[in-house]
C-alpha cells in the first residue's frame, strides 16, 4: 500500500509518499495557500503523485496534520456560539481565573486579556443546581431547558456549547439539556462539557467546551471538503487527522471534539522523533523544530513523548491530552528588527507564506532568519530545494542592508551574524525551559532536528548547551509530514474521580475502569473501529490533597487489587519528588482523575537503506559560509550520495533538498542503517 502524509503549515506544505511494499519515500514541499488551505493539500497531493509516478488510486490512507484549529481561534474566526450555563456563572469566561496566573506575560503592566470567547448577549442561564459531589440541589425543570432552547433557536449562532456546574461530578442535567438543543435546534453544533472536558475547575472547563463549540462547523466543514476534493482528485484511501495528542483520529470522532486539533502540525513532528527513538534505542531525546514561523520544543522520554493535559493558547484556556511543545517566534521566516534603543529582535512577526522572507522573489521586505542565513551562506541560493527554487541574494542584501546594517552601523554581514546569534539565543533558552527548569540535563539527551532551518541551526545549539549528538532524520525539512504517516491512531477518554486514595475500594476503582473501557468501546462503534487491535493505557491524576496542580501517574499493569492504590500512591511520591523536589508521606493523595489512552498501532515503516558505503565520499564542491565574521571555504557533500557507514570529519557541510548542516572541526556525522545522520563531537 501507499500512504501519503501531509503538513500544513505556515509557509510551506509538505508532503511525503510511502510505498510500504519497496521501503521508498518520496517528498514535495508547495506553497500553503492562506486563502484556501485545502488548495495547498491538493497541489501538494498532485505532485508527489507526480514525482513517485504513482496513481491516486494506488493510496490507500492519507494522513492530514493541519493549523485550522489553531488560526481559527487566535484570527477570530470561529462559528458565533452561545453558552448555556447555570444561573449565577454566566460571566465566568470574564471572570477567568483570578487565583491563577492565565496571562501570556505575568509582568507585562500593559496586558489585556482577549475579548471573552461568547458576548454575554449570547449567554444563557438555565435554573439548575448540582453540588461538588454529584448530588441534586436543584432539578433543572424540563420547561426551563426548553425555554433556553427556545430562546436560541431565534439567536444568529451556529454553535452551543453547555457547562453546567459540577456535571463532571454527575452530568445528568447536561444529558437533558443536551438532548433539548439538539432537537430544538437542528442541525447547529451543540457539544457539552460532559464529553469534552469531565473534570474540576469550571474555568477551563467551560473555556474548553466553548473553543469546542466555536472551532465545531467550521472543522466539520473542512474535513468534508477534504475528503470530498481529495476523492475527486482519483485518491479513494482513508483520511485520518492528527490531534494535539500526537495520534490520529478519524473525522467522526475529530468532529465531535476539534479542541483535539489545536496543536495539530507541532505534534506529527514530535510523533515522528519519539518513534525514531524506539527504532534507534535511543532513552531520551530532545526535539527542535524550526519551520517557517516558530521553533518548537519538546521532550522524549524512555522512547514516548512528553505530554500535558492543559495549557494556555492566545490567552485561553484548554484542557485536552496534548504533546508538550514550548514554541517561540524564531523560525525561518521571523522577522528580524532593531528597537528604538538598538536592540536586535527575531520575531514572534513573521513573513509567513505570502510574501515570505525576501530571498523568495516574492516581495517581501522585512529581513528574516532565513534572509540571514543565505547572506552568511548556510543555505545555498542555488541548491534550495533542489535548485528548484532559486533565491534571490540580492533581494536578501538590500533588506538586511536597510532595516538592520544602517541602523546599526555595522556591514551587512555582521549585522546577519548579529540576527543568527539572537535567533540561537532565543532557541536555547527555549530548550533551558523544557529541560533545566524541569530538572533534566540537557547533556543526557540526543537531539532530534527537524524542519527546513532546523539543521542549519542544530551544532551551535548543540555546542551551546553540550548536548553530546545531534541526530538529522530523514528529509528533516518534511519531517512532521512524514510523522502522519507513522503515527497510530490515539483517543483518549477521561472520568473524574474526586476521592482519596486511602478512601477508594479495589472493587470501586476496577467499576470506574470498567466504565472507561465502556466509553472507549462506544467511541469506537461510532467511529467504525475494530476494538480488537487496540491496546489501553490507563492513566491517574494525582495530586496532595489541597493542591492545586495534578501529577499524571501510569497506573499499574494487570487486574486491580488490594496493592493497586499503593502502588499508584508510591509512584506518585516518585514522580512528586522528581518534578518538585521534595514529597509529604503522612499527607493524603487525592485521585482527581482516571484517564484511559486507547491506541491502534500503525505499522512501522520499511525504510529502505540502499548500499552499504564502500568508498570514502567525496565532495562535490566547496561553499564560502561567514563563520564568526570571516568567510571560510568548507567542503560540500549531496546528503543523496552518502550511503550507510559512511563516516565525515568536520569541519564540512551536508546539503538536501529541503535544508543542510554545517559542522565544525572536532565533529563528525555518520550514517546509519536508516540513513540518518548521527552528529557527535569527538573532541
Amino acid at each position: 500500500m501507499k500512504r501519503i502524509g501531509i503538513d500544513v503549515g505556515g509557509t510551506f506544505t509538505d508532503v511525503v509518499l510511502l510505498d510500504d511494499a519497496e521501503g521508498r519515500v518520496w517528498t514535495a514541499k508547495v506553497p500553503t495557500t492562506p486563502a484556501d488551505p485545502v488548495e495547498g493539500a491538493l497541489d501538494g497531493i498532485a505532485r508527489i503523485l507526480e514525482v513517485s509516478g504513482a496513481q491516486g488510486r494506488e493510496v490507500g490512507f492519507v494522513g492530514h496534520g493541519t493549523t485550522i484549529a489553531t488560526n481559527l481561534l487566535v484570527e477570530g474566526k470561529g462559528a458565533r456560539t452561545a453558552l448555556v450555563t447555570t444561573k449565577g456563572f454566566r460571566d465566568i469566561l470574564e471572570i477567568r481565573r483570578v487565583s491563577r496566573h492565565d496571562r501570556a506575560d505575568l509582568y507585562d503592566l500593559f496586558f489585556t486579556n482577549p475579548p471573552p470567547l461568547v458576548p454575554r448577549a449570547l449567554r444563557r442561564e438555565a435554573s439548575e443546581r448540582i453540588l461538588f459531589d454529584g448530588s441534586v440541589a436543584e432539578p433543572l425543570a424540563e420547561g426551563d431547558a426548553q425555554a433556553v432552547a427556545d430562546g436560541l433557536a431565534g439567536e444568529d449562532v451556529e454553535a452551543v456549547a453547555v457547562c453546567l456546574i459540577n456535571s463532571h461530578a454527575n452530568p445528568e442535567h447536561e444529558r437533558r439539556m443536551l438532548e433539548t438543543l439538539r432537537q430544538r435546534l437542528g442541525g447547529r453544533f451543540v457539544t457539552a462539557s460532559c464529553d469534552v472536558n469531565p473534570e474540576m475547575f469550571e474555568y477551563e472547563r467551560t473555556s474548553t467546551t466553548v473553543i469546542n463549540a466555536m472551532l465545531g462547523p467550521r472543522c466539520s466543514h473542512y474535513f468534508r471538503t477534504f475528503r470530498d476534493r481529495v476523492s475527486a482528485a482519483g485518491v479513494p484511501g482513508e483520511v485520518l487527522f492528527m490531534q494535539s495528542n500526537g495520534g490520529l483520529a478519524k473525522p467522526a470522532v475529530a468532529a465531535l471534539r476539534p479542541v483535539s486539533l489545536l496543536e495539530s502540525g507541532p505534534a506529527g513532528g514530535v510523533t515522528a522523533a519519539a518513534k525514531l527513538c524506539q527504532r534507534l534505542g535511543l532513552a531520551n531525546a530532545i526535539t527542535g523544530d524550526m519551520g517557517g514561523t516558530t521553533f518548537d520544543v519538546s521532550l522524549v522520554r524512555d522512547g514516548r513523548a512528553e505530554t500535558r493535559n492543559s495549557g494556555l493558547l492566545h490567552s485561553y484556556a484548554v484542557r485536552f491530552p496534548t504533546i508538550d511543545i514550548e514554541s517561540i517566534g524564531a523560525g525561518g521566516g521571523s522577522i528580524a528588527w532593531v528597537d528604538d534603543g538598538g536592540g536586535v529582535h527575531v520575531g514572534p512577526r513573521s513573513a509567513g507564506a505570502d510574501p515570505g522572507p525576501a530571498c523568495y522573489g516574492r516581495g517581501g521586505d522585512n529581513p528574516t532568519v532565513t534572509d540571514c542565513n543565505v547572506i552568511l551562506g548556510y543555505l545555498d541560493a542555488e541548491s534550495f530545494l533542489g535548485g528548484t527554487f532559486p533565491l534571490d541574494v540580492d533581494a536578501a542584501h538590500r533588506v538586511v542592508e536597510t532595516k538592520l546594517a544602517r541602523p546599526l552601523d555595522r556591514s551587512v554581514a555582521e549585522a546577519a551574524q548579529i540576527v543568527r546569534a539572537v535567533a540561537n539565543a532565543s532557541m536555547a533558552q527555549a530548550i533551558r525551559l523544557m529541560t533545566v527548569e524541569r530538572g533534566y540535563d540537557p547533556r543526557e539527551f540526543a537531539y532530534i532536528c527537524y524542519g527546513g532551518a532546523g539543521p542549519v541551526h542544530a551544532i551551535e545549539l548543540a555546542r551551546e548547551l553540550e548536548i553530546p549528538t545531534v541526530v538529522v532524520p530523514q528529509m528533516p525539512g518534511l519531517f512532521s509530514a512524514f510523522g502522519m504517516l507513522v503515527a497510530d491512531q490515539t483517543y483518549d477518554l477521561q472520568l473524574p474521580v474526586l476521592k482519596n486514595l486511602d478512601d477508594i475500594a479495589p472493587a470501586d476503582l476496577a467499576q470506574r475502569f470498567r466504565q472507561l473501557d465502556a466509553q472507549a468501546d462506544a467511541l469506537f462503534r461510532e467511529a467504525g473501529i475494530a476494538p480488537g487491535g487496540v491496546t489501553r493505557r490507563l492513566r491517574a491524576d494525582c495530586r496532595y490533597l489541597g493542591q492545586a496542580e495534578s501529577l499524571v501517574i501510569d497506573v499499574p499493569a494487570g487486574p486491580v487489587t488490594a496493592g493497586t492504590a499503593p502502588a499508584l500512591a508510591r509512584d506518585f511520591e516518585a514522580e512528586h519528588r522528581r518534578h518538585w523536589n521534595f514529597a509529604q508521606p503522612d499527607r493524603p493523595i487525592s485521585l482527581v482523575n482516571l484517564r484511559l489512552q486507547a491506541v491502534m498501532a500503525t505499522p512501522g515503516p520499511r525504510l529502505g537503506a540502499g548500499e552499504h558505503g564502500t568508498q570514502a565520499p567525496k565532495p562535490y564542491r566547496q561553499r564560502s559560509i561567514t563563520i564568526d565574521g570571516a568567510p571560510v571555504r568548507l567542503p560540500a557533500y549531496r546528503r543523496r550520495d552518502l550511503r550507510p557507514g559512511h563516516e565525515l570529519a568536520g569541519p564540512a557541510v551536508i546539503e538536501e533538498q529541503s535544508s543542510s548542516l554545517v559542522f565544525p572541526a572536532g565533529w563528525r556525522a555518520a550514517v546509519d542503517s536508516e540513513q540518518n545522520l548521527i552528529v557527535k563531537q569527538v573532541t
